[in-house]
């Protein structure tokens, strides 16, 4: 075998591995929440928020590269494009925004929920906004913020999150892939669907 085929192999026997260690950890997530699916829904969202904070903080720890990552309260353009959740997420937003009194504009969700992860850009500008996010910049559920903003750390200036003026590709994020798996178990477990159906989803159940 030459030295080319060898190496050839070689990374091709390290892929396998790498594959086969990341299906498993999927496996594991999955079945972790699949156990879980039945129980309280907020309560399960919240135990999957603090598995994915821990996660997030020892990857963290480990790596250099996140030292970083710039985003910071007030920047807030992340917070005007389309989130995919779980319905669990959902009745966790629903019931504390309920027993806080934080308004949900119903009208927005209603008008939001018309658009798609694709189509997303097409609403007017003020409407693509997050019903949580504040007039202050800052997220109003910021400690119950769901999995998919969690998991969003950008490392690049914060203006080119600015979807509306810049590529997508231009956005340099730091990734824990753990993180990333568990939250694709999450969603594949207890479903997935963009932020405005599934709060007002959640809000109708609540409401009966």
């Amino acid at each position: 075998m030459s030295d080319n085929s060898r190496a050839i192999a070689n990374k091709k026997a390290r892929d396998e591995r790498k594959k086969a260690f990341l299906r498993a950890m999927m496996d594991r997530y999955a079945a972790e929440f699949r156990a879980a699916a039945n129980q309280d829904a907020p309560l399960v969202a919240l135990g999957v928020h603090a598995t994915i904070d821990s996660v997030l903080e020892r990857d963290r720890k480990k790596s250099p590269a996140s030292g970083a990552i710039r985003c910071h309260r007030g920047c807030s353009y992340c917070c005007h494009g389309p989130v995919e959740i779980s319905p669990h997420e959902a009745a966790l937003l629903v019931r504390v925004a309920r027993e806080t009194g934080i308004a949900m504009d119903r009208a927005r969700l209603e008008r939001q929920s018309r658009y798609a992860m694709d189509t997303w850009r097409q609403q007017p500008a003020p409407d693509t906004a997050c019903v949580f996010l504040g007039e202050d910049g800052a997220c109003k559920v910021y400690p119950l913020r769901p999995n998919a903003c969690r998991k969003l750390l950008v490392t690049s200036d914060p203006r080119l999150c600015d979807a509306a003026n810049h590529p997508a590709d231009e956005v340099e994020r730091w990734l824990s892939w753990e993180a990333e798996i568990l939250q694709s178990a999450a969603l594949e477990v207890f479903g997935a669907g963009l932020m405005p159906g599934l709060l007002l989803a959640a809000q109708e159940r609540d409401d009966q």
